[in-house]
């Protein structure tokens, strides 16, 4: 389910990318819904759960996807009950 709450929130997570940058796990990459993500948000084919085929910079590492993508793939697969701010992407 998706919630919205505006105004400030001591509990969100403000920059999700750097959140996940330090919190993702391998295995939600090659997850089928995180593999359709990243081949809608950004274009790109996942390889392994290291390394993702980019169309337009080549070979990067998960930690070059989008912020958009990542924040996404945060609110599918993280389990901490965290906010994510959506905004920031």
């Amino acid at each position: 389910m998706l919630s919205i709450y505006l105004g400030k929130m001591e509990e969100a997570i403000y920059y999700p990318p750097a959140w996940f940058d330090n919190r993702y796990e391998d295995e939600w990459i090659t997850e089928k819904l995180s593999v359709e993500m990243i081949k809608d948000v950004d274009k790109s084919t996942v390889v392994s759960c290291r390394l993702i085929d980019s169309p337009v910079l080549g070979p990067i590492s998960v930690k070059e996807l989008s912020g958009g993508v990542k924040t996404l793939i945060l609110m599918a697969f993280d389990e901490s009950n965290k906010i994510f701010n959506a905004s920031a992407c």
